[in-house]
């Protein structure tokens, strides 16, 4: 009996047994709870798999075209379908029974993007696919018709495509087990009789995986170009299984070397049939256009739970999220009190996040459904504490609706990269910044256009993908008043490493020029940077830095007489300031030292000081009892005690 054959009548027979064979996926035990776990190794399967994706192989992945081949009753093509709800599914399986089975699987568990074809329907047509899905296949399919078959399917990888497959290749059986296996497999009988023994059907065909030589499986690998591979070991009963995760090089990539393009030049490929040039987008769209797509876009969600939950929407998404925010947040330099204005600030998230942080947030967006759902999150979330209320206003694609110099910050967090007119939209960042004013920006890099993301989003919803190309960005910015730019260096994909490679790293050793490679092709198409508008911003007691003083201070009865010289480079704001207004704190120890009162008084400033200047405080003291310590520290309120910083409290004993 052939393999095919042999697949048949189990997916006839014992569908979920035949791919997991377990004794509770047998239809004679199978109910709703062993259903439930059926589907589940498969909820795992995926989620395992895209994280090993995103962390070894390229990140941000987000395949929109997906082959699960050997689908089987759809243990992993409908969480594939859940996963990624915008792609298409191509779920092939070479038996007409499991196909039927898994379609009716699909309706039910709500997998609407999900379609089947047999073999001969997918090899014998033309589609490339983003992610190419085979587990537990080549496991029944002897290597000499499991080889070529390989060969035909790594013809439907997309360029810059993944492909997730896993083979056989070590069986750890005992003499006595490998020989009871042999007669199932040739005596007549012998396999009914083991299998009413074990309480099995006894019409069902004995399984058996079928082991490969993983340096033909990666030679077969390498000749189809896919030659960036991460490999996963592990043990499945008593056969050892190799998952191996690749990557198919770009038919007309240029060199490694070459990747990151000279001043204004952009590298081309030759395009598919439905290529989307970025630049005739743009060149045949308006400004207008554009704007209404984005509210169509959001005026037509169905639900705004997803963007509410914004970081924290997708598991898969939010780790390259959060590190992106923490990487733009590290160089924006922020302290309470900011007026910080968000571009294209979508439904709100990070707008959110930097309303927390004290600083007053201004949102502002071509859709204003958008700016209501980011309303609708202020109102679901509120704000702990007292902090500025945010303010919202559409932008119409020309000028954004601020004064001029009116705003200390601009964040772009994936905005910036739609825009059309972006030279227009730069020079609003400059006439709204003040003087020493940050404009920071997360954006892609210079091949954006170009990934399969961002193909699907152009082609499906018309908006615009753009490409950074940061050295033109970087010389009009500098004809609009912007003297600085720096670009963070970063990795939002963990390099995840032994013990003895992390000391080799930090050696700087073989694992370090790896990890640094690593780091060098995640920014090939990543720009995180800071554009510096002319001019000083003043500092003053809102931050930490530049906080100094000289403290002196004596003690008549309950009588406080103090002198306290600014000696740092910051203006001390006076106590009537929300944020960071100063005052002289008191701290009230017991004579052994143990603290009794750590705000036992604080006497407002009334007025600025600035660097150099002094000024004399009088004031009387609440009781406190003969013997006391009193500890005497000038206080930024809601940033730091001067002591934090290096300046020496002045202590008087009563």
């Amino acid at each position: 009996m052939s393999a095919q054959e042999t697949w048949n009548r189990h997916a006839a027979t014992e569908p979920y047994f035949a791919v997991l064979t377990e004794g509770k996926f047998l239809r004679a035990n199978f109910d709703a709870k062993s259903e439930a776990e059926f589907f589940a190794t498969g909820e795992n399967y995926v989620t395992r798999s895209i994280e090993v994706v995103r962390q070894h192989v390229t990140p941000l992945f987000d395949p929109r075209s997906i082959l699960e081949f050997g689908c089987g009753p759809g243990r992993v093509a409908i969480p594939l379908a859940r996963r990624f709800p915008d792609a298409e599914v191509v779920a092939v399986d070479v038996s007409p029974a499991m196909r039927d089975l898994a379609r009716g699987n699909a309706v039910r568990f709500g997998a609407a993007n999900v379609t089947f074809q047999s073999h001969e329907e997918l090899l014998n047509g033309t589609a490339g696919f983003d992610l190419l899905n085979a587990s537990l296949v080549f496991h029944h399919i002897p290597p000499s018709e499991g080889i070529p078959l390989l060969r035909r399917l790594l013809r439907h990888l997309a360029d810059r495509g993944v492909g997730i497959l896993s083979f056989p290749y070590r069986r750890a059986t005992r003499p006595a087990v490998a020989l009871a296996r042999w007669i199932r497999r040739t005596a007549p009988g012998a396999n009914r009789a083991a299998n009413l023994l074990l309480r099995k059907p006894a019409a069902m065909p004995f399984l058996h995986p079928y082991l490969y030589d993983l340096s033909t499986v990666l030679a077969t690998l390498d000749d189809a170009g896919c030659r960036e591979t991460h490999m996963v070991t592990e043990r499945q009963g008593d056969v050892d299984v190799s998952t191996i995760y690749v990557r198919k090089r770009a038919e007309h990539a240029v060199d490694r070397t070459a990747l990151e393009p000279r001043r204004h030049e952009i590298p081309q490929e030759t395009p598919a049939r439905d290529f989307i040039d970025v630049r005739q987008l743009i060149a045949n769209a308006s400004v207008e256009e554009l704007n209404r797509t984005a509210e169509e876009y959001f005026s037509g969600l169905q639900n705004w739970e997803h963007h509410l939950a914004k970081p924290f929407a997708n598991a898969g998404d939010t780790p390259t999220l959060l590190i992106n925010v923490a990487v733009l947040l590290e160089g924006l330099r922020l302290y309470p009190g900011l007026t910080v204005l968000e571009f294209g600030s979508g439904t709100g998230w990070l707008s959110r996040i930097l309303t927390q942080l004290g600083c007053q947030s201004i949102l502002t967006d071509v859709s204003s459904t958008a700016l209501r759902i980011a309303e609708e999150l202020y109102r679901r979330l509120p704000i702990i504490g007292n902090r500025p209320e945010p303010r919202f206003a559409r932008f119409d694609g020309h000028r954004i609706d601020v004064p001029d110099a009116s705003v200390d910050r601009v964040v772009t967090f994936d905005a910036f990269h739609h825009v059309t007119n972006s030279d227009t939209v730069l020079a609003e960042f400059a006439r709204i910044l003040r003087p020493g004013g940050i404009a920071a920006f997360a954006e892609p890099g210079p091949h954006h256009s170009q990934t399969p993301q961002s193909q699907f989003e152009m082609r499906t919803y018309g908006v615009v993908e753009n490409d950074v190309d940061i050295h033109a960005l970087w010389t009009t910015a500098q004809t609009l008043g912007f003297t600085d730019i720096k670009l963070a260096a970063f990795n939002a994909r963990p390099f995840h490493i032994t013990l003895d490679q992390y000391e080799d790293l930090l050696q700087a050793g073989e694992t370090y020029l790896r990890w640094a490679n690593w780091t060098r092709e995640f920014m090939g198409n990543v720009r995180n940077f800071y554009l510096y508008k002319e001019g000083t911003e003043p500092l003053d007691s809102r931050r930490v830095e530049g906080l100094a003083a000289r403290l002196i201070v004596t003690l008549t009865g309950r009588t406080v007489h103090a002198t306290l010289e600014n000696t740092g480079t910051s203006i001390w704001l006076p106590a009537s300031e929300n944020l960071g207004g100063v005052g002289l704190g008191c701290h009230l120890f017991a004579a052994d030292g143990t603290l009794r009162d750590f705000e036992f008084h604080r006497e407002p400033l009334r007025s600025r000081v600035a660097p150099g200047e002094s000024v004399e405080l009088a004031y009387e003291l609440p009781s406190f009892e003969p013997g006391n310590v009193l500890e005497f520290d000038l206080v930024a309120d809601g940033v730091t005690w001067f002591a934090q910083v290096g300046t020496t409290p002045a202590r008087v004993q009563v």
